[in-house]
Formats: structure tokens, sequence, C-alpha cells
């Protein structure tokens, strides 16, 4: 029986889940994975109810091999929408289908491919920087200039994503005003969002709460402008969730069965697992606008693909029989 006592807490009514399995969630994995399967795991979640997927990375396929189709994946999202009978495309035309960009080359890739909304990725801590995409900040920053004007010109929707936000594998804890300082600078080149990424998976619920506040009062960003991107490593991806809704986050990426992990993050584990988040905030009377059931079955979809155990935790709550020993 659940309790009566209200939480003293002001918790959003709704929030907004963006599903990153297509590209975070699979990047990682040693095994081939086509096209056509990528996007039926990005139709999975639309017909679950998901109103955001991050679909695939411009990435240099030497370093990413598994994001080598981005054209093909960008391509195929116009067919799934025109595909006859196709509740998805019915149902939930304004759906934002994003790519992450490194550079402005990778964004000319993602609007050559019909792409309407990109996620340009940096970092809060420069050895991490420096590692994942082999310039400074200071660098990153002014590609950022050319991607926001080019954006603004394209009507591209441009959200930057700072990784390594919390905590570097490489520096250690970020204190809030360095992060503050980075997003202020990519807020200030007309970024219309910001993603702040737990890369590593090493950040408490503390430096979250933190972080956050100190971007909201260095920066001239609005909650509705933030959205946070946790990974679970340490276990602690939940509890950094309610750590963003206490200071009003409302909107979070996920990744369907928990997949997920970076290249460039020695020993990161799995995204959040979508499925749990929406457990979470269905249980404290959020909505999402996501269907738990569909969600499940993308899960269940998106593990066949993974190298690891499963790490989340719903999918074997809810279907333990995709866990028993034959």
């Amino acid at each position: 029986m659940r309790p009566t006592t209200q939480l003293p807490r002001r918790l959003p009514r709704r929030v907004e889940i963006v599903e990153v399995g297509p590209r975070d969630g699979l990047q990682n994995e040693p095994r081939a994975i086509s096209t056509a399967e990528k996007l039926e795991l990005v139709r999975l979640a639309l017909e679950a109810g998901v109103g955001a997927v991050q679909v695939t990375a411009f990435v240099h396929p030497r370093w990413v091999p598994q994001m080598a189709d981005a054209e093909e994946v960008g391509r195929g999202l116009g067919e799934l929408a025109r595909r006859p009978g196709d509740e998805v495309a019915r149902d939930r035309p304004a759906v934002r289908c994003s790519a992450l960009v490194p550079n402005l080359k990778g964004y000319q890739r993602a609007v050559a491919a019909g792409v309407k909304a990109v996620d340009y990725v940096l970092s809060a801590s420069d050895a991490f920087n420096r590692r994942n995409l082999n310039q400074s900040i200071a660098e990153s920053l002014r590609e950022l200039e050319q991607v926001a004007r080019a954006a603004a010109d394209d009507r591209v929707a441009l959200r930057a994503d700072i990784s390594a936000a919390f905590h570097s594998p490489f520096e250690g804890a970020i204190a809030p005003a360095r992060l503050a300082g980075v997003a202020r600078q990519a807020a200030s080149l007309g970024v219309g969002e910001v993603g702040l990424s737990d890369t590593d998976g090493f950040a408490d619920p503390l430096a979250v709460g933190a972080g956050v506040e100190a971007v909201l009062a260095g920066t001239s960003l609005q909650v509705e402008q933030l959205a946070l991107h946790l990974h679970d490593t340490c276990g602690r991806a939940i509890a950094n969730v309610m750590a963003g809704l206490e200071v009003g986050v409302r909107r979070f990426d996920a990744s369907a069965g928990g997949l997920g992990g970076c290249p460039y993050s020695p020993g990161a584990s799995g995204n959040l697992a979508t499925e749990d988040l929406v457990l979470l905030l269905h249980d404290l009377g959020i909505e999402t606008g996501i269907d738990l059931d569909r969600m499940l079955d993308a899960a269940a979809y998106a593990l066949q693909f993974s190298a690891r155990p499963y790490q989340g935790h719903a999918l074997r709550v809810k279907r333990p029989e995709l866990f028993r020993q034959a």
C-alpha cells in the first residue's frame, strides 16, 4: 500500500524523454548492426510514444564504426514516416529526430541527409574534450559558433551536449562554475538547448543538483532549455534523476534496455534505461506520454544487440520470462 504522506518536493507535472538508444546505446556494440535494425528500434520507440529520438551520429567511421551508416539512417527516417498505414506517421507528426555532430563537417553531412535537429557535442573537461574530439574546449566552441550560424540559416534546431559535465574520467570532479562557464559560452552562440551529461557515470545527486543550479544562475538559460544525460556506471542514474527533478529539469535522455557507453570514457557503463525512467516517473505521477508496455517491447528488442547482460531493472521485473534459464 502506498504511503499517503506528500513528499516535500516541487516535481514537474510532465517530463520529456529523449530516446538515445539508436545512437549512444549502439555506438559501442562490437557486432555490426544493420541500418534496418536501427530503424526498427527507432520505430518501436516512436510507437511507444517517445517524442524525441537521437537516431545516429555523423562522426568519422574510423573512430565509431557503428555509426558508418549515418546517411542511410537519416534517409531511412523519411521512408519510415512515409510508410503506408504507419501509426507513427499518422499519430505522431511532431516527433523530433536528432543526430549528434562533433564539428561543422558532421553538421553538413547531417543536414544533407535530411536531419532537422542536431546535438553538437563538446565537454566541460578539457582533457576529455581532447580525448573525445581531438581539440580543446576553446576550439570546440569556435567550431560551435560556425555550426550555430549555419543552423540558424538552415532553420535546424541546435542543442549543445556538454559531456563530462559533473565528473571527468581524466580530471575527476568538475567544478559547477566551470560547467556554467562552458554552458554560458554555448548559450551566447544561440544554442536553444543544453544537455548536461554524466558521461562516465560517476556523478552523485549533490553534484548534479549543484551543476544544474550553477548553469541556471550563471547563464541566460531557463530550466526548460536543459536536459540531463545520465549513465549508470555506479548505479546512481535514478538517484541523479531525482536530483534533476528537484531542481526543475523536465527533459532526460535514456536508452532502451540501458544500452550504451562511451569509447573515450574507460569503464563507463550503459545509459539510464528508458523503461526504468518511465516506470519511476509514472509511479511519481509524472506524465511522459509513453506507454510502458510498448517501451518494454523496445527494450526487449534492443537487448539482442547488447554484448553485456541487461543492466536495467524494469524489464526484469515486468518481463521475468525473458531472463529465465532454458
